[in-house]
């Protein structure tokens, strides 16, 4: 009799748990509306993509979506009185971490405050990107817009996220000495560094949704040093990583190396002495 009581209560507690957590929100539902925006007026109905749907989006692009956990994205125009507009755009991650990933990569931008946004970006005239909790938004002008009209839209949608979220540890490990601000890039797979550094395009490395990997730019002189650093699940898988990409034939890698689970290699043009400083200080030895 007591231990059918024990389990009774034991369901009653998980039940309690499970009905205390805080649901996701949809994205969509972060996107104003005509009554909370003075001067804009949203144009047409608002348009949701999922993983069956989102090619129909961005065709030939979703892969690299999908790299980052992507779970859904929100997507609404507005115009202004003066006949402006912009693309407000929402994504909805499995987690933080890729939020903070789709967000990463963006050199040349100017950093600016917006609400609770962890982090936010700015290219003056035409864009917004900032992220927050599991949310990545990208605010796109259609004709040049003022900074402070797309930091008014951007504050709306910040006011109605969840707020939360940090930098994952691994962005830590880039050396902070002679680092490009903005080229830190965090992803899990090869697909989403493409356009920073080419890896060969066949995995050599071995890496996937189970890895974690960072990549920054840095100058040092005239030379240009790409620092890559990959967590792997283990050092065996760390030490076949290493195995495949000194042997895949790369251009442009200078040192590489691991320490336990932690892959490192420099690509590019600096000396061997600057590289291998480079990578011995993000590894640790």
């Amino acid at each position: 009799m007591r231990a059918a009581i024990w389990v009774l209560v034991i369901l009653f507690l998980a039940l309690l748990s499970g009905c205390s957590k805080t649901p996701v929100p949809e994205p969509e539902n972060s996107l104003p509306e005509a009554a909370a925006m003075s001067g804009w007026t949203p144009l047409g109905n608002v348009q949701t993509f999922d993983h069956q749907t989102l090619f129909n989006y961005i065709d030939g692009s979703s892969d690299y979506f999908f790299t980052y956990g992507f779970e859904k994205v929100a997507t609404r125009q507005y115009q202004n009185t003066a006949g402006l507009g912009l693309v407000a755009e929402i994504w909805r991650l499995t987690n933080t971490a890729d939020a903070y990933g789709l967000f990463s990569g963006h050199a040349g931008a100017v950093a600016v405050s917006i609400g609770h946004a962890n982090e936010a970006l700015l290219e003056s005239g035409s864009r917004i990107y900032f992220w927050q909790n599991r949310f990545y938004v990208v605010l796109t002008a259609t004709t040049s817009l003022s900074d402070n009209d797309l930091e008014d839209v951007a504050l709306l949608i910040s006011n109605a996220l969840p707020i939360g979220g940090s930098r994952p540890a691994l962005v830590g490990w880039l050396p902070s000495a002679q680092l490009i601000p903005g080229s830190e890039k965090f992803f899990h797979e090869e697909l989403a560094i493409q356009d920073q550094l080419w890896l060969g395009g066949e995995n050599l490395l071995g890496m996937g949704q189970d890895t974690n990997a960072v990549y920054g730019l840095y100058q040092a002189g005239s030379n240009q040093m790409q620092l890559l650093l990959v967590q792997f699940p283990d050092s065996k898988r760390a030490a076949t990583g290493l195995q495949g990409l000194k042997g895949g034939g790369l251009d442009g890698l200078v040192v590489s190396d691991t320490n336990g689970s932690m892959l490192g290699a420099v690509f590019g043009n600096p000396t061997t002495e600057e590289a291998t400083k480079l990578l011995s200080k993000a590894l640790g030895k």
